[in-house]
């Protein structure tokens, strides 16, 4: 029998107006937080001066650390770390998307040890605890309020580089879907399809088992449920529940059961040309699916039913194949890009593409299906359109 591990050691505070409950779960942290945000609209957002008055009623400091870039690298981390120094920060708060709430992670950890952040690429090389850490998300699709991972630019090939370690989870996420209320349609969709992304690859994954695969389908679900909704309308706030409630538990799925073929191409196109990691996902996504459709036919059957597809009489075959319909149909009513070709990704970049994302063998061995290099230029070029 095969022995599987669950792993989620971080609270989790959800609901509206559940960014209210900061103040009574901070107490115990210390005097003086660090709220690591984004360069751009994210900082302006009511909800931080928000959480300033809060944290001020409970005579807590906010030191503002706002230039967190998407797709953050080593040299932002380390001029966060400088800026909590400096002030004498106890704690650190991640507010906003993905890329802040990972720049606020190995923030948390930078401050407690030294070294090279760029040591840390990989899992398990994280040297010690890090200072305690709250999670805000203000999008529904990266999960990473919830998970033991954080992206961050640099290493050794000057790309994206995945840090993974326990010492990166949060101590508690404040899941407020009415923080997501702001998101044009364009990011909803792209961070949605992230979640989706998220939701497909943990569920078909090989360390994949029931609690987790419970998780991915009610998360694959929901977001055929409400994407397209929250899409047509900023402020359906059961649509923006659902969202952030796919997300959140997709993140609860990956961290544990792992990722695949769509996020290690990802990360490549994100480095190389900067294409955002939802879009990116979005593109790839049935590609990657029809591609793995032998390996796992029963997986992608069950995602077909959760995505609303009719599979009865089917072979498990078909079934599987009704999947990639599923997600092929959902991008047909999304603002998003279709091809790698309207992403403006030159055909000659390919197989450089290819062989970067084939380095993540991370990814690579958590994908259902073994693969080689010329699969994954293989993959590419039908994502080219």
């Amino acid at each position: 029998m095969a022995v599987h591990l669950l792993r989620f050691p971080v609270q989790v505070v959800f609901g509206e107006e559940a960014i209210r409950e900061i103040r009574s779960f901070a107490r115990s942290f210390g005097k003086h937080a660090l709220l690591v945000t984004g360069d751009g609209p994210t900082a302006s957002l009511p909800a931080v001066e928000s959480i300033r008055e809060m944290l001020a009623e409970e005579g807590i400091a906010v030191s503002l650390f706002s230039e967190v870039k998407s797709d953050p690298d080593v040299e932002t981390v380390e001029k966060g770390v400088a800026t909590a120094r400096e002030v004498g920060c106890d704690f650190v708060i991640g507010f906003g998307g993905g890329s802040p709430m990972d720049a606020a992670k190995v923030i948390a950890v930078r401050l407690n040890n030294e070294g090279d952040i760029a040591s840390w690429e990989g899992v398990g090389r994280v040297p010690g605890r890090a200072k305690p850490l709250i999670c805000i998300p203000t999008t529904s699709g990266t999960g990473s309020e919830v998970t033991w991972v954080a992206v961050i630019s640099g290493g050794k090939r000057g790309q994206k580089m995945s840090i993974v370690s326990h010492h990166l989870y949060p101590v508690l996420a404040i899941v407020d879907p009415r923080l997501s209320y702001t998101m044009p349609p364009e990011l909803t969709a792209a961070t949605g399809m992230d979640a989706l992304t998220h939701a497909v690859e943990s569920h078909v994954a090989r360390k994949s088992w029931e609690p987790t695969r419970a998780l991915s389908l009610k998360a694959a679900g929901l977001v055929f449920s409400y994407l397209e909704r929250a899409c047509q309308d900023d402020s359906d706030a059961e649509a923006r529940r659902g969202m952030s409630l796919a997300s959140m538990m997709a993140g609860m799925a990956f961290t544990t059961s792992g990722l695949g073929l769509a996020h290690a191409l990802s990360h490549a196109l994100g480095a190389h040309f900067k294409v955002p990691h939802g879009v990116a996902n979005a593109v790839l996504l049935p590609h990657v699916m029809r591609f793995n459709l032998a390996s796992a036919p029963e997986a992608y059957r069950e995602l077909a039913a959760a995505m609303g597809m009719d599979t009865a009489g089917l072979s498990a075959p078909q079934a599987a194949e009704k999947a990639v319909e599923a997600v092929e149909g959902l991008l047909a009513v999304l603002p998003l890009p279709r091809t790698l070709r309207e992403l403006g990704i030159p055909p000659s970049s390919v197989e450089s593409l290819a062989a970067e994302a084939f380095l993540n063998t991370r990814m690579r061995s958590s994908n259902p299906r073994d693969t080689v290099l010329e699969d994954l230029i293989g993959v590419l070029r039908e994502a080219m359109g």
